[in-house]
């Protein structure tokens, strides 16, 4: 692999700086590593987290640097919480969405600018940024998937829940994917994607790496990751993101 002097590092958050799951936080060695990544790249974190569940991870790692949350449908100020960029479902797509979700009589959480709510009885909403139907046996993720995607300008796929054997569907606008917004990170940062290093263990990532000059799939990742993968780093358990720090960023060949 040729040796390059990337300037930026994006990663995913759950399954790849955190286990997954609620209150979790990096290791103390991935800790120390990303301090001493950003003397040298910018450090960026990528999740379909909201703000709220990633502040103490970003006052952890001291991170200062726009990062893209809700999957891909905000870039935000990580110190101040401003929204530096979004992108809003449309009212017809959400009223389909949540049409399904009502006939289905599924869990689910709608992000309004910000700002979550669990099974709302009350279905208006002055910025629907992302909704997140929780808790599906994975039997019946293909089943729901193909009815999300039939609604025009949104895109949906699954991810590992935090409930125990279950899945979740993420649902945003079309162009609010990490793809999207790496992108638009890119223009705000002034660098080009082929300068970034995107690193993610889930099937959601493989927008996040497409197009990134350096493409990292963890050891833990899904099959699919791995495939468009430049590199397989160790697993989360091994300190994965560590690694990649001082292979590809603080000693590249």
């Amino acid at each position: 692999m040729k040796s390059k002097r990337y300037k930026s590092i994006l990663l995913d958050v759950d399954g790849t700086i955190v286990p997954i799951g609620p209150h979790t936080v990096p290791s103390k060695k991935v800790v120390r590593y990303l301090n001493k990544a950003k003397s040298k790249v910018i450090v960026s974190l990528v999740s379909g987290r909201p703000v709220s569940w990633l502040t103490d991870i970003f006052r952890l790692l001291n991170i200062t640097n726009p990062c893209i949350v809700n999957g891909g449908s905000q870039i935000i100020d990580p110190k101040t919480q401003k929204v530096l960029w979004e992108k809003k479902i449309d009212k017809k797509s959400l009223a389909k969405i949540l049409k399904i979700i009502q006939n289905n009589k599924l869990s689910f959480l709608v992000n309004d600018g910000g700002v979550e709510y669990r099974n709302p009885k009350i279905l208006k909403f002055s910025r629907p940024i992302a909704i997140q139907v929780s808790y599906l046996n994975s039997g019946k993720i293909s089943k729901y998937l193909e009815k999300f995607n039939k609604i025009p300008n949104i895109t949906a796929h699954s991810f590992p829940s935090w409930g125990k054997n279950k899945v979740d569907i993420y649902i945003t606008h079309e162009k609010a994917t990490k793809r999207s917004a790496v992108e638009k990170l890119a223009a705000l940062l002034k660098i080009d994607i082929s300068d970034m290093i995107a690193v993610g263990d889930g099937e959601n990532d493989v927008p996040l790496l497409i197009g990134c000059g350096l493409k990292i799939a963890m050891g833990n990742a899904a099959e699919k990751l791995k495939k468009i993968a430049d590199y397989v780093a160790p697993s989360i358990d091994n300190h994965g993101v560590a690694h990649i720090i001082e292979k590809f960023i603080l000693h590249p060949n």
